[in-house]
């Protein structure tokens, strides 16, 4: 279950140190849309950082939240979230969805500062982001302390279009 996120973790996070740096296709609102690549390697992303966090004044380092198509390994909206702290072994962090009165909760792993979703279900948690105004990512570090990222869902669904047209889909 680890292997996969793992590899594309790697894959995402060896991008600054390759000679060719991700274009920027589009920003919409809160979102903004990536490619990578070309061919089998190509990537198609998009990323958006938390609004807001509590509690403030954590020493951290940047946050985001990320879903990313890979179609020469026949992958499509696979969600990573990098959470700029240590997060504590075995904890399991919370995506919450406000989907118009109500909220939707998802549960995710951890390795080290990032986490993915539990069992590779990606697939209802974008449905739940589209449907969405907002998302609270709540994660316990490993020093124990609970943080919770407040994320705009604003323009997430055009931006999703955007990687969804450069990824041929």
């Amino acid at each position: 279950m680890l292997a996969r996120p793992l590899i594309v973790l790697s894959m995402l996070l060896a991008v600054p140190a390759a000679a060719q740096e991700p274009k920027r296709i589009a920003a919409h609102r809160d979102w903004v849309a990536y490619v990578y690549g070309s061919g089998d390697d190509k990537i198609c992303y998009i990323a958006s950082s938390p609004t807001g966090w509590k509690p403030k004044g954590i020493n951290r380092d940047p946050a985001y939240f990320q879903v990313a198509h890979f179609p020469g390994r026949n992958l499509r909206g696979e969600i990573h979230v990098e959470v700029g702290y240590p997060l504590k072994p075995n904890s399991r962090p919370r995506a919450r969805v406000r989907v118009k009165k109500k909220t939707q909760d998802f549960r995710f792993f951890v390795k080290d500062s990032s986490a993915w979703v539990v069992d590779q279900k990606n697939a209802p948690v974008v449905e739940a982001m589209k449907a969405g105004s907002t998302m609270a990512f709540t994660a316990t570090s490993a020093r124990g302390t609970v943080v919770t990222d407040s994320y705009s869902l604003r323009g997430f669904t055009a931006a999703y279009k955007a990687i969804n047209k450069a990824c041929g889909s």
